[in-house]
Formats: C-alpha cells, structure tokens, sequence
C-alpha cells in the first residue's frame, strides 16, 4: 500500500468517524425536538384554552354584579361578548384532548357551562322586575354555586395538563441527558480511536523519515558508508532506495578528484567557519561571497550580507577602504598587508579589533577578491593602554632631570666654570646631541600619550587638499632637494576639502615624507598625491627606496618597530603617532611595500560636510 493510500485511508476513517458522530448527535437532538413539539402540541393549548375560559368566565360573574348594581344593559352586553369567547376557548380545548381523564373533565365544564348560562340567562331576564334583597339572593343561590363549579373544572382541566406539561419537561431532560452522555461517550471514543489511529500512522511515516535524517546527517559529517533499511515498498521505501543509491555514488565520487576537491573546499569552509577571528571574502568588485560565524556577530546574518557591495553590508568605513585598496593594488599579494585598528561593540562590550585585508589570487597571479581578517586584540590594547601609561609617567618625570642636564651641558659649553679642553668640547657635544635625541624621543612619549588618551584630540576644520599638501612639503623640500631627490606632487586643485586638523595632518605628511628620504637612494623620486575615495580623500606618499620588509609589515606601526637600514637616531614612534592622529580623524593609515622598489604609505580623511568634487585627479609637478 502507497503512502498516499494510507493516508487516504487515514482520513476517510476519521471522516466517517465524523459522520457517524454527527447522524447521532442529530437523531437524539430530534428526539428531544419530538418530546419539546409534544409539550407544545399536546398540553399547551388545553393550558391557555382552560386559562382563557377562567378569565371569561369571571368576566362574567362581574356582568350578573353590574346588573345588581343596576347596570343592566351593561351586564347583558359583557355576559353575551364573554360567553362567546368562552365557548371559543371550550371548542379549543375540547378538540385537543390528549390526556387521560382529560375527556371528563371536558363533558363535567360542558354540564357545568349549560347550567350556568341557564341560571345567569333567568337572572338576567328577571332584573328589569326585580327588586332590592331578591336579587341578591338569586344570585348567592342560584349563580355563585354553578360558577363555582364551573371554574373548579376549569382549574381541573389546568391542573390537568400543567402536570403533563411537567411530566414531558422531565422526560425531555431525562432525553436529553442520556443524549449528551451518548454523544460525550462516542466522541471520546472517536477521538481515542483518531489519535491511535494518527499515531500509528506518523509511527509508520516519521521512522523512516528519522532514520533517513540521521543517515544524511551521517552523510553530511563524512560518513559515506551510512545507508537506510528498507522496510516498505511506499514512496518512503523508494526514497531509501534512491538514498541509498545516492550514498553509493558518493562513496565513488570522494575516490575520485573531484571528491577529493570538493572535501578539501568544505575543510577550508569549515576552517574559515570555525576561526575565533571575524572573517570576510569578496570577489574582485567588492561583493561580499563569504563571512563565518564571528563576523555574523559583528555584521549580521550571512544570508543577508552574501551579494551585497561590502561598502553597503559593512558599517565601519574602513573595511570597505582596506578592500578597495587591497583590489586596486598592482603589486604581489606576498607584499601587500593592511593593517588598522577598529573597535566595534559586540554585546554591549566595545572591542579591538586589528584589520588585516589581504588580495586572492589564483596561480597565475589574476586577482580573485580580497580576505579580510579582524584579529581580536581587546587584551593587548589593554595591556598597551598600561605601558602607555607607565611610558607616559616615566617620560613626564624624565623631562625635569632632562633639561636640567641641558642646562648643565650648556653651561660647560660656554666655558662658564673654567676653559674646556677639545676633548672636554667634543665630548659635550656628544652629550648634548644625545641629550637633544633623548628630549625628542620624551617629547613623541609624550604625544603618543596625549593623543592615546584624547589630551590632543584633533580640532578639524574644512581644509583645501592642495593647501594641506603644500603646507606640509614645504619645510621638507631642502632635506629633498640636498639629497638629490626628485619630488612630484600630484594632488588636484579641485578635489573637496577634508575635515582636518592642519597641524597635527602637517606632522603626519611631514613624518611620512621624512622616512621616504630615508629610505631613497640619491637620484630616486618621491611622490606625493591625492584622490577622491568615496566619501574620504586618500593621500598617498611613495618612494622609489629600498622597501620594507614582509615581517616587518604587520608591526610597522607599532612603537619602537625600526626597519633594519631605516634612519638612526630615531625610536620607532613616528608611524605610530601618524597613524593615531590619522585614526583620530576618522581616516586611515595603511602601507604597502616591496623589497627594492619601493613603499607606499595611504591615509584618508573624511570630505568635509558641505564639500563636493569630482573624483578623477590630474598630476601638478
């Protein structure tokens, strides 16, 4: 038998269940309708008949007492409209006889009625004549007796069928009971039988189901050697057939290559999947192809990000700049490393994040997309706040000591305590040198601490690109120029003003510009640029030097990182002030590098508000 059958099965039972349930309720309901009709049909118009007789024939009696009172027409027109509606109210009465000693009761009214209406109708015909205490009499002896007697017939037949009508009430109740007990007892009956019936019915069905469940469950965690018992021959046996027909060709397929390929693609989803850093994949135009479970906490469900343009799907401004500059990089994947810091709230609880945005490319070097990776650094940064704050104290208390030491310098210089020798000469030169290198590495600890703890928060302004460009060169052409660099500027005038801090953004161009003549041979050329990014402006600073290393790549703006062949005579926290001031601003700092032909340093400041401008840039020497 099919499944489809059984099921069938299954509700023509319960709907003749039904049916059955509903005939009976009906015929007892029409039963107990039959006991209600008999009340109506048989009792209650002998009630309202023997009712109506009462009330006319006391109508009546009040006729013979206005002919006492001498209102004889009166008493004659109220006797004549009374006896009619009397006899009317009889007729009825006597043509619904339905009770036992019912009959009687009709033949006693009828003899009581003639006697009366002879007695009323000679009283009535002896009041024009007769006079004072005679009438009285007659009446009391002659009339009161038989309408006495009549109504007491009348009550009988009352009585009568009152009782009846009560009789018939309670075996209607009695009906009705027995019904409702019937009616409760074979639903009951019905419903326990239905749920028998619907359990094993879902026991026949849902068993293979759950064995086929947990077979693909097998299946889907690598158990290729799993199959399903066949039991039946229904459209559940047919689907464990082809199952276990699927599971055959998939044990074939895993020894193939392609079944090799496709359980290393779901290894490295699951690895991507299961990593404790957030994860995001895009393709070569900035879509969104892959998130895992820690970057769903941090974006959204991944059914709603998958597709969607990262600057769209993504909040934080500076993923989608580390992408768009990771895709239109032209340099080797194994050079190119970008790196910030971000702090995103996740469950009420604000975190560190370290931005790592990294291009995809197949083995023929063709750009596939763009791997960013938030590496979860909440306890170093808090660890890093506590060093800042010791290095903060330590440089405050070493400034006093410090320019103490200057003064003292000074003062054996200019030969204040006695003529110094050469020796003694070129040994304070040294010294103050020194003393000079130690201010300025106390004053950038200082800096760095002021502006980790906001004490040097930037104070932006809508400022020209080309100004903010200018102004920062400007004190660096001489250091260019001795050494005999070539420097090109390539910013255009009508790219929007940024928000900016001017002199905080001088030292950052200045900084990055100085490391660039460090880091370029005589006869190599810097280049200083501007384009429009969105909503931000990027500003570029790149030299034709020896390039960074990869190691270093990661770490180049932590303090005190020096790159082997840099500048002397510095301590490593130029790149780090730069890029918290850059932070600080809203924008971000990356850089990318290659071993012999050079670095490239990008940060971006926000457009300012009311700014606008086209995005293409046009080179100014």
């Amino acid at each position: 038998m099919s499944l489809r059958t059984r099921l069938l099965a299954g509700y023509l039972v319960f709907l003749a269940a039904l049916a059955a349930l509903g005939g009976w309720s009906v015929w007892r309901l029409e039963e107990v309708g039959a006991v209600a009709h008999r009340i109506l049909s048989e009792n209650y118009e002998s009630v309202v008949a023997a009712q109506s007789m009462k009330e006319s024939l006391e109508r009546q009696d009040s006729a013979a007492l206005f002919g006492l009172l001498g209102r004889t027409d009166l008493a004659v027109g109220q006797t004549k409209d009374h006896r009619q509606r009397f006899d009317a109210a009889f007729a009825r009465a006597a043509r619904n006889i339905t009770e036992p000693g019912e009959s009687e009761v009709i033949d006693a009214i009828k003899r009581d009625r003639d006697e009366y209406y002879r007695a009323i109708d000679a009283f009535m015909e002896a009041l024009p004549s007769a006079r004072g205490a005679s009438e009285a009499d007659t009446y009391f002896a002659s009339i009161e007796p038989r309408f006495d007697a009549l109504r007491a017939e009348c009550d009988r037949l009352l009585h009568l069928n009152q009782e009846a009508m009560l009789r018939k009430s309670a075996e209607a109740e009695r009906v009705a009971g027995r019904a409702l007990v019937m009616t409760v007892g074979i639903a009951g009956a019905l419903v326990v039988a239905g749920l028998l019936l619907a359990f094993t019915l879902a026991t026949r069905i849902v068993s293979p189901v759950r064995e086929l469940t947990a077979a693909t469950s097998r299946i889907a965690g690598g158990d290729l050697d799993s199959t399903v018992s066949v039991a039946s021959r229904d459209e559940l046996g047919v689907l464990a057939k082809s199952f276990n027909k699927m599971a055959g060709h998939l044990r074939e397929l895993r020894q193939s290559d392609l079944g090799r390929l496709v359980v290393e693609q779901r290894t490295t989803a699951a690895a991507i999947d299961w990593m404790y850093d957030p994860v995001l994949v895009t393709d070569n135009t900035a879509h969104i192809t892959r998130l895992n479970r820690a970057a769903e906490r941090l974006f959204g469900p991944s059914d709603t990000l998958i597709g969607r343009p990262v600057v769209e799907a993504v909040s934080d401004s500076r993923i989608a700049t580390a992408v768009a500059e990771v895709l239109e990089s032209k340099g080797q994947s194994a050079n190119n490393e970008l790196s910030a810091l971000l702090l995103i709230r996740v469950d009420a609880v604000e975190r560190s994040y370290h931005l790592r945005a990294t291009p995809m490319r197949d083995q023929e070097g063709h750009l596939l997309g763009a791997v960013v990776l938030l590496e979860d650094v909440t306890h170093l940064r808090e660890v890093d706040r506590l060093k800042s704050e010791f290095v903060a104290t330590a440089s405050h208390e070493l400034r006093t000591p410090l320019t103490t030491l200057q003064m003292g310098i000074g003062l054996l210089q200019e030969q204040m305590t006695g003529q110094a020798t050469d020796r003694q000469r070129e040994i304070l030169a040294m010294c103050q040198e020194d003393a000079a290198r130690l201010e300025r590495l106390v004053t950038d600890l200082l800096d760095l601490s002021k502006i980790e703890s906001n004490q040097m928060a930037p104070r932006p302004v809508p400022v020209p690109v080309s100004t903010l460009v200018q102004d920062a060169l400007e004190p660096n052409r001489l250091p260019i120029d001795s050494k005999g660099l070539v420097l090109r500027v390539e910013v255009d005038p009508a790219l929007p003003a940024v928000m900016a801090d001017q002199s905080q953004i001088d030292r950052v161009i200045s900084n990055l510009v100085t490391n660039a003549v460090s880091a370029t041979p005589a006869g190599g050329q810097i280049a200083v640029g501007a384009h429009r990014l969105d909503n931000q402006v990027a500003i570029t600073v790149t030299d034709t030097g020896r390039g960074i290393p990869r190691e270093y790549l990661p770490r180049i703006f932590s303090r005190f990182v020096q790159v082997p062949g840099g500048a002397t005579g510095t301590a490593g926290l130029g790149l780090a002030i730069s890029q918290r001031i850059v932070e600080g601003h809203g924008g971000q700092i990356t850089v990318y590098s290659e071993l012999g032909r050079g670095t490239t340093f990008t940060f971006t400041l926000p457009i300012a508000p009311s700014a606008s401008g086209p995005s293409e840039e046009t080179t100014q020497s």
